[in-house]
């Protein structure tokens, strides 16, 4: 079986995400299988090696490796990941719900457009809404509620749907996902060559904070049992935090944690460089236990990889978390959500020595699961609609554009779909050349039973769009502008869609042109600017997600919900739209660019007044404000409070440091350096080295510390002095009397005063 997995997290290029290593697991897997397994990574972004790197080490594994190196926001990536699968053929594709990198697959197989023998499978994993909702998160912008739509849609039209846990395939049911009827759990798979030991007891000094460092992997809770264990005269001897450095509030995690500890007796480290293997062999030294502390989770890999490498661990009983956990050792292992419940298990712990834990599954039958699920068919037949191809009446209008005008017929003429009608309509053009060009185009509209109107004064858009509209014979209306070139399939494309999708209105991408110009030869098959995704419905209460106004609709639909309004003004597109899907009409967007969009100064949008955007701006309020109550209209009152109180909390200006830099190690390890906490300093300042091994300076830091190698004094050149002297300062307030002996001669034999 051809199978390719289409992910934005991939082991090597990415340190050690759980997307990750599910995704790479399960190519792994199916790989050794026989199978022909192709790894997709639409992004250009590496944390490590080149991508070139990584292609060679998954060729070794049997994996064919392709980087799309697309870049720009989540919609661009899922668009370049449509256009190049689309012109390859897989029996199954793999897909994850984060980020909607699978959106535009399902619409183009729903709508008859690509994908018709392929199976798409969605994989549940970390929604975006409910990270957000346990991070404790404001929505910062609109594009929250773009990525929540690309996400669930990701889902919903998937042929099958996979989750690690049932609980997470509970919570999008009751956040209202309309799953297929295909929906599974499947527990996730561990790396190759990960190995499985059977699980170890013994004494703990260690405690091993495991995760990403932020709120939903239970930081503050950690720190707060910490300090309660402090209170009762049970402190830990020592403390790591081992995951990548994320946010706390409005600061870097590293200084929450920096904060936090000022009141601890005893050092602390972080490791945020270890990938899966290294992060296993660190928690399986002895005297660590490995504390997951989140919030909420749905199947973590922390759970999974200690249970399968018999690490001793300890975790919150949340989400998917006792689903992984065989039902006789959950009460050792597992605690309340609370500080005083965590810390009571972490006091016994230290007292008793670790628990042990199995997992509530066989790790290689679960591998078999995966397998046999490959090893038939995956993907239904489709029929192709019956009956005859519908009439599609082109719906336009014109104002002294003959010159553009001629290229757009000229584009209605090259059309590929047999079944269409021209409606044109002059708003009362005053350009004698204009008007001379009309009446040229009169027998040529009469021999293809086209029509051409006049009106008898300026109605504007609206009006005049509606007069097209009201004359056509179609069953479908096409509205299309008099200065844009549809893509000789276009017609096609569309009624294809609709035919397909059953929708009732269906928009597409479109790629902008500037000047007066003729069009391109050939129109890209990425949009250049805008990328409209149908809705969601919400964001159409404060920007337009639907698409342009050169949109296919129902002919009975469009008089049903009372045509364009007729104000002078613009927006007349956003506000039907909008009309249309607070009605609860069906909205398609193509993922094809079907048109050329020509973009000119004296166009209607980029001349607009601040009076006209005001008054075009009111027309689609009016929209809204017709609307029924709804749970749209709820979401949007309530996303619009949301940024709100996000504008009132956000951080304060100012250059902040990457948060997993070795600038930021170093910061904090001077912090605790002033407090008087010299080996929290080194262990920090040791971890900045492990960022930039090359970097001399913070070597010589490091020894000055009393870390590091002391032979690197040796290497000590003229550039190195102002670091040098810190190290000598250092040195001699810690007592190390030898080594900074060692570095002053260094420094006098190269003629510096120490």
């Amino acid at each position: 079986m051809r199978i390719c997995l289409l992910s934005l997290d991939m082991l090597g290029p990415i340190h050690n995400g759980g997307i990750g290593t599910a995704f790479t697991s399960l190519a792994e897997a199916l790989a050794a299988a026989g199978h022909d397994v192709t790894l997709a990574y639409p992004a250009d972004h590496t944390e490590t090696a080149p991508l070139s790197h990584w292609v060679r080490h998954y060729a070794g594994r049997g994996i064919r490796l392709e980087c799309l190196y697309a870049r720009g926001e989540d919609k661009r990536l899922a668009l370049a990941a449509y256009h190049w699968l689309k012109r390859r053929d897989f029996d199954a594709i793999h897909f994850h719900e984060w980020r909607g990198i699978g959106h535009f697959l399902v619409k183009a197989r729903r709508q008859g457009l690509a994908f018709r023998d392929t199976a798409l499978i969605c994989q549940l994993h970390s929604p975006s809404e409910w990270h957000r909702e346990y991070s404790h998160r404001f929505a910062t912008g609109h594009g929250e509620l773009e990525r929540a739509w690309l996400e669930r849609g990701s889902a919903e039209g998937a042929d099958l749907v996979i989750s690690p846990s049932r609980y997470m395939l509970d919570w999008v049911r009751e956040a209202g996902w309309r799953l297929p009827e295909r929906a599974i759990v499947l527990p996730n798979l561990l790396p190759a060559g990960f190995a499985c030991r059977e699980p170890t007891r013994g004494p703990v000094g260690e405690l091993v904070f495991f995760g990403r460092l932020e709120e939903r992997k239970g930081l503050a809770l950690f720190c707060q049992a910490i300090g309660l264990m402090i209170t009762a005269g049970a402190p830990p001897r020592r403390v790591t935090f081992l995951g990548k450095v994320g946010e706390m509030g409005n600061e870097s995690a590293l200084r929450y944690i920096g904060r936090a500890a000022q009141a601890w007796n005893f050092p602390w480290a972080v490791r945020n460089d270890l990938d899966v293997l290294g992060a296993r062999d660190f928690l399986a030294a002895p005297g660590r236990i490995a504390v997951i502390a989140s919030i909420m989770e749905n199947s973590p890999y922390t759970v999974l990889e200690c249970l399968a490498a018999g690490i001793p661990f300890l975790a919150a009983d949340c989400g998917g978390v006792a689903e992984l956990v065989a039902e006789e050792d959950r009460g050792r292992v597992l605690y309340r959500r609370t500080a005083d419940d965590l810390a009571a298990l972490l006091v016994r712990t230290l007292r008793d020595g670790a628990p042990g834990a199995r997992p509530a599954f066989d790790l290689g039958a679960n591998r078999e699961n995966w397998l046999a699920l490959h090893q038939a068919p995956l993907a239904a037949a489709r029929p192709e609609p019956a009956g005859e191809p519908p009439l599609v009446s082109i719906c336009m209008a014109t104002f002294n554009r003959h010159g553009l005008l001629a290229e757009a017929i000229a584009s209605v003429e090259a059309q590929t779909y047999p079944r269409v009608e021209l409606v044109l309509v002059d708003d009362a053009s005053t350009d004698p050349a204009a008007r001379s060009f009309l009446d040229s185009l009169e027998p040529r509209f009469a021999a293809r039973g086209w029509q051409l109107l006049r009106n008898p004064e300026n109605l504007y858009l609206g009006a005049t769009r509606n007069r097209a509209a009201a004359a056509a014979r179609g069953e479908f209306l096409l509205f299309m502008d008099d200065d844009n070139l549809a893509r000789p399939d276009e017609v096609e494309s569309f009624v294809r869609a609709a035919r397909h999708s059953d929708a009732e209105i269906l928009t597409s991408q479109f790629y902008f042109f500037a000047g007066r110009g003729a069009g391109p030869d050939r129109i890209p098959e990425m949009p250049n600017h805008w990328i409209p995704l149908g809705g969601p419905v919400p964001l159409g209460f404060f920007a337009n997600p639907f698409g342009d106004a050169n949109f296919l609709v129902r002919r009975d639909v469009f008089e049903q919900l009372g045509a364009f309004s007729t104000d002078r003004a613009s927006f007349e597109d956003w506000e039907f739209l909008l009309r249309a899907a607070t009605a609860g009409r069906r909205i398609e967007c193509l993922p094809e660019t079907l048109y050329a969009y020509r973009v000119n100064e004296a166009a209607m949008l980029r001349s607009m007044s601040l009076t006209d955007a005001h008054r075009s701006f009111r027309r689609v309020m009016r929209a809204w404000a017709d609307a029924p109550p709804s749970p749209d209209m709820r979401a949007a009152l309530v996303h619009a409070a949301d940024m709100g109180m996000h504008e009132l909390h956000k951080p304060p200006p100012g250059a902040r440091l990457p948060l997993n830099g070795a600038e930021a190690f170093c910061a904090v390890s001077d912090e605790a350096l002033a407090r008087g906490d010299r080996e929290t300093a080194r262990n920090l300042m040791a971890q900045a080295c492990r960022l930039e091994p090359e970097n001399r300076e913070l070597r010589l830091a490091l020894i000055g510390l009393g870390g590091g190698d002391p032979a690197e004094l040796d290497e000590v050149g003229p550039e190195l002095l102002p670091a040098a002297r810190l190290a000598l300062r250092c040195l001699r307030l810690a007592g190390d009397m030898a080594a900074a002996e060692a570095l002053a001669a260094r420094l006098a034999h190269l003629g510096v005063q120490p």
